[in-house]
């Protein structure tokens, strides 16, 4: 059976000055020591209690005499047998006799007390040192323990499946303790602390040896974007109770300047995203959707480079015309009262472009450079009545129109012989534009004769036409521009102003 000196010893203690073989008597206390004083007192007594074994044992061996019979024992020290004769009666007085110093937690077989026979074996085991630190409190003990477990079990420290063990600086788990191979030195122990991530939706609850927030985040697969936020700092120091918040980046796309950017933010809005990526909105540029809307996670936001371009044009503004009665100008005489002249209309045009398509153009401002100027021209009102010689005899007129003249008669017209009057279509019967020559006025057409206008026609390129009427038996081919006399009497109303031939027959 062996028993040890000494377990464990607190490192406030001198544990590993060696013991003389006076004191061996007393370092069968397998108790801790305590503080020295305390210690001192109990290995004194110890040690007279002993002395007075020893002289019993001496007496009861010798046969009260003191003398005693050499034997021969073999002795180990530390693994190292050798054989001697002794005269000792107990294993302390071998010791004691040998000169065989034990230290603290030195264990002896058979015990110190054992009484010496022949042929016996003394073996003493020496204890090693041996250092153990939990978190930042060290502990340094002597022991003869070989196994981490026993090692820490005897000092009263147990290791949880959630520490991080090093034996010898190799890291070991928890079921290793009990089967460690060699003998140790250093146990070095890492409290777990117990810490809460808060991963969106998620609750991790982890007990880490980690020290820092990132490597727990890692311990705890917790893969993190660059754009996600972490708190407190991954660089922070773990501590008991902590709680981290991971507050995750969405993802989104971004299309601008031609190309497609997928990236991920934890930014509020749309803008702010769009900042965050690099992307520089200037002057007219805008997003789709609109920066301030909301980050929403996949969303695909859209970049509008926005360009104005101003361009100028100008327009000609046509002059308009005026027309004045004037009684000293005989009917259908003109005069130029004032020359009209065009105005210039100059105008900015604002071209809008995104994405370098256009897509709007809007006047942006309008200036006159040249005014217009209205034309004025006077018409005669004055009406003179003249005399026309012909083969019929002189006739009287008060307005004379050149016109193209042609003819027509029924057969042309499929048959129909009737006017837009009323009338038989016959030779007398005359067709023109009644804007120009009022239907029911008496007219003379050289070379045809005295007509009335009783028929119209269909629209011409000028509204200067006359077409002269036939029956089917008398017709005469007309084609060609003549001459046609307004007969007296003047009519109560006179169209003073008659249009221009070369405006289409637009009257004024």
């Amino acid at each position: 059976m062996k028993l040890p000196l000494y377990e464990s010893e607190p490192t406030s203690l001198d544990d590993t000055q060696p013991i003389h073989s006076q004191r061996i008597d007393a370092l069968q206390d397998t108790q801790p020591v305590k503080p020295m004083h305390t210690r001192l007192l109990r290995i004194l007594a110890i040690v007279i209690g002993l002395a007075l074994v020893s002289v019993a044992v001496v007496l009861t061996f010798s046969g009260g005499d003191g003398q005693s019979t050499p034997v021969r024992i073999t002795l180990i020290d530390g693994g190292n047998p050798r054989s001697l004769t002794a005269s000792a009666q107990t294993v302390a007085d071998l010791l004691r006799e040998q000169d065989i110093d034990i230290n603290a937690g030195d264990t002896v077989t058979p015990g110190l007390i054992t009484r010496i026979e022949n042929g016996m074996q003394v073996e003493i085991e020496r204890a090693r040192t041996v250092t153990i630190i939990v978190d930042e409190l060290t502990t340094v003990l002597r022991t003869t323990l070989d196994t981490p477990d026993n090692i820490l079990r005897n000092a009263g420290i147990i290791a949880n499946t959630s520490d991080r063990i090093l034996i010898d600086g190799t890291r070991a788990e928890l079921t290793d303790l009990v089967t460690w191979p060699v003998p140790v030195t250093t146990i070095m122990i890492e409290r777990a602390v117990n810490i809460t991530i808060l991963d969106g939706d998620s609750t991790i609850s982890l007990a880490t040896t980690e020290e820092t927030v990132g490597d727990a985040l890692e311990e705890a697969g917790i893969t993190l974007f660059l754009a996600d936020s972490v708190t407190p700092d991954v660089s922070t120091l773990l501590g008991d109770g902590l709680q981290i918040n991971v507050d995750r980046s969405r993802p989104l796309t971004i299309i601008a300047d031609g190309r497609r950017q997928e990236t991920r933010t934890n930014r509020p809005t749309i803008g702010d995203a769009v900042t965050e990526a690099g992307i520089v909105l200037t002057g007219l540029d805008y997003t789709v959707p609109a920066e301030e809307e909301p980050v929403v996670g996949g969303i695909s936001v859209r970049v509008i480079r926005v360009t104005e371009e101003l361009l100028t044009e100008q327009e000609t503004l046509p002059f308009e015309t005026v027309y004045q009665p004037d009684e000293n100008l005989t009917l259908d005489n003109r005069q130029v009262l004032q020359s009209g002249l065009n105005g210039v209309l100059e105008r900015t045009i604002r071209v809008r472009y995104e994405n370098g398509i256009e897509v709007r153009r809007e006047v942006d401002s309008e200036t006159v450079v040249q005014a217009l100027q209205t034309q004025i021209v006077a018409y005669g009102t004055q009406i003179v009545i003249r005399t026309l010689d012909t083969p019929d005899g002189p006739v009287e007129y008060w307005r004379h129109l050149s016109v193209y003249a042609t003819s027509y008669h029924p057969a042309a017209l499929g048959g129909d012989n009737i006017t837009a009057t009323g009338r038989v279509l016959q030779y007398g019967v005359v067709a023109t534009d009644p804007r120009i020559i009022p239907y029911y006025t008496r007219v003379y057409v050289p070379n045809y004769g005295v007509g009335e206008i009783l028929d119209t026609g269909g629209p011409r390129s000028s509204p200067y036409w006359i077409d002269l009427g036939y029956s089917d038996d008398d017709f005469q081919g007309w084609s060609r521009m003549w001459e046609v006399y307004l007969l007296t009497p003047v009519p109560e109303t006179v169209n003073y102003l008659l249009p221009s031939a070369s405006r289409g027959g637009v009257i004024p």
